[in-house]
């Protein structure tokens, strides 16, 4: 199972720098991210580094910028299930926060904003309900109705909307996926939202898959790491496995 975050629904490529892998490999991760320029697909952006998931149910992610300054950092704890972990996302250059955890009714209460000052709101629980990281077990466990050509829809927790979202899911061709860096044997995904309507308001995310372990190779979306303005960002997340 793949612990990976869409860029604000949802969040390391391939061709790495070598200064920042070298670094990443002398720690406790067994998956790097790296997140490049959705345009150019070469300017690196930042580096996500991910822990194993503990016996306790508990993961960390850590953002590192390309100087190799920590900037981000991700609490995920899968107790509430797989697909829906609680979690709690802190961006250290602007003191800003993002998050979801299972309250003990069943609801999901979203969290945005300034650490000392977030907005909350309560959400209900949908059938199949996927909060952050949890989508790329979902995709897994529906991966044979994917590539039968079936449309496969989900409700997605978004705290930076505090909002819960219906979206789908479809394998694509590869000529249609802009993903820039692409490999000839992997399996390609489209997200979108479940609405013709909201549709035209919202971004398509991208993903592509290694088929034979089913793991996450590349996100394109939005990211969930801003600029250092605040500003959101399109990028594209190269990921590599050290297992």
């Amino acid at each position: 199972m793949v612990r990976l975050i869409p860029s604000q629904l949802l969040c390391g490529a391939f061709i790495m720098v070598m200064s920042v892998v070298s670094r990443a490999e002398d720690t406790a991760y067994d998956i790097v991210g790296s997140a490049y320029d959705a345009d150019s697909g070469e300017t690196l952006l930042y580096e996500e580094r991910y822990t194993p998931v503990g016996e306790d149910g508990s993961a960390e992610v850590h953002y590192f910028n390309p100087e190799g300054d920590r900037i981000a950092h991700k609490m995920l704890d899968y107790s509430p299930g797989e697909i829906r972990p609680d979690y709690r996302l802190v961006d250290e250059r602007h003191g800003l926060v993002w998050g979801a955890r299972a309250l003990e009714d069943g609801r999901i209460e979203l969290t945005r904003g300034p650490e000392d000052d977030a907005d909350t709101k309560v959400v209900l629980v949908e059938d199949p309900q996927v909060v952050d990281a949890g989508f790329d077990p979902f995709i897994q466990s529906a991966w044979e109705q994917l590539v039968a050509g079936e449309r496969v829809t989900f409700h997605f927790a978004f705290p930076n909307r505090l909002t819960n979202v219906a979206l789908r899911v479809e394998q694509i061709r590869q000529k249609d996926s802009p993903i820039v860096r692409q490999q000839d044997n992997w399996v390609y995904f489209r997200l979108r939202v479940n609405s013709a309507l909201l549709s035209l308001f919202a971004d398509n995310l991208y993903l592509a898959y290694e088929p034979e372990q089913k793991r996450l190779a590349v996100f394109r979306g939005t990211s969930n790491i801003p600029d250092e303005t605040g500003e959101g960002r399109e990028v594209e997340v190269h990921y590599r496995y050290t297992e």
